[in-house]
């Protein structure tokens, strides 16, 4: 296996300077997955390898696993998918080399390069192309392709359109050697015990900035980036989007949820990058319920004032979602109009998110 001496360096010091982050974590009441006896980077390309696998279930190394529409119950490939694009992963060799390049067009439409320990490698938009080598990752020598397109207008085609001109995107590697699974990888049952450890600090607040949280080893923290890890594996850094977990009140009754709703100011977004936002609804452990889970900017009815209000459970409301009982739900900012106008929203009305 070749890697980056530097970039592993720095991601090995972090991972195995575990007893000073267990201290640090253990003054703010967080959990790290030390606590269960593993290690942070095998967490990690733990939480790879389950990815890696899903998406090589569906197709080949160097070959892509197509979506033909927008992610449901039963076709999710990771944890938190958008509903507001439709998605193909890969995964790719580039032990010799891989170029990957986006075709132009006039919708949202990326290439996420991640490496096995979740951290990016690269976003590359329409008219761009990038070349990987092993230099480039932090462990082993695949990657994950996480390829994201959003529906052409109806009277440009609609989602049909979008789904032939993602063909365009291209993956060019220079061999194809097969996937296998790492020793360091942990058991499902351990895996899943980190992850939801993780999961619950979040949940209960205890995410110190989650701008910190997706991205590489050196504009990510070890906390941050477990955070990251455990609740969106594959989301993207901060100047690509922003990812707001909305705080929760609602109640349910009997095991039923009672109607309630989230009001906000939408955020700015990148019109030259075709940003948009939406809300999305999980169940307890981050997985779509529902197969309308979600809301987005380019069908939400805006209030008198501008805000826009989101209903949950709440039959021929405006903006209404179905969830289950428990749910959670985040807000997603594709391409933000820049990455400090998402860092103010982040820590003004994006902070007071709150159902009820």
């Amino acid at each position: 296996m070749k890697t980056n001496t530097a970039i592993l360096s720095i991601v090995l010091a972090a991972a195995l300077g575990s007893s000073a982050l267990a201290r640090n974590a253990a003054a703010q009441d967080l959990f790290v997955p030390a606590d269960l006896g593993v290690a942070d980077y095998e967490y990690k390309v733990s939480e790879g390898d389950f990815n890696f696998k899903r998406s090589l279930a569906k197709a080949p190394v160097n070959e892509w696993a197509y979506q033909t529409d927008f992610s449901r119950v039963d076709t999710q490939q990771v944890i938190r998918e958008n509903q507001d694009v439709v998605y193909a992963s890969a995964v790719v060799d580039v032990s010799e080399g891989a170029t990957f390049t986006v075709p132009e067009g006039p919708v949202y439409h990326v290439i996420q390069i991640i490496d096995l320990q979740n951290y990016i490698i690269d976003v590359i938009y329409p008219g761009e192309s990038r070349t990987v080598t092993p230099d480039d990752l932090t462990y082993g020598n695949h990657v994950f392709l996480n390829q994201r397109i959003a529906a052409f207008p109806e009277d440009e085609g609609g989602i049909d359109a979008a789904l032939k001109h993602r063909e365009g995107a291209t993956i060019e590697a220079a061999s194809a050697k097969p996937y296998e699974t790492p020793d360091i990888v942990v058991s499902p049952e351990l895996l899943e015990k980190v992850r939801l450890s993780i999961i619950a600090d979040i949940e209960a607040g205890k995410v110190p900035d989650n701008s910190v949280v997706n991205g590489t080893p050196y504009n990510t923290t070890p906390e941050g980036h477990l955070f990251g890890t455990a609740y969106g594996w594959g989301g993207l850094g901060l100047e690509d989007a922003a990812y707001m977990p909305i705080a929760m009140k609602a109640r349910s009754e009997n095991g039923n949820p009672v109607p309630s709703s989230v009001t906000f100011e939408a955020p700015e977004l990148d019109a030259a990058r075709n940003g948009f936002w939406s809300v999305t609804t999980y169940n307890d452990e981050g997985w779509l319920a529902e197969d309308k889970a979600a809301i987005s900017n380019t069908e939400a009815v805006p209030n008198d004032d501008g805000t826009y209000t989101i209903n949950f459970n709440s039959p021929g409301s405006p903006n209404n979602l179905t969830t289950p009982s428990p749910f959670t739900a985040l807000l997603r900012v594709y391409a933000p109009a820049s990455e400090e106008s998402i860092k103010s929203y982040m820590a003004g009305p994006g902070a007071k998110l709150v159902i009820k």
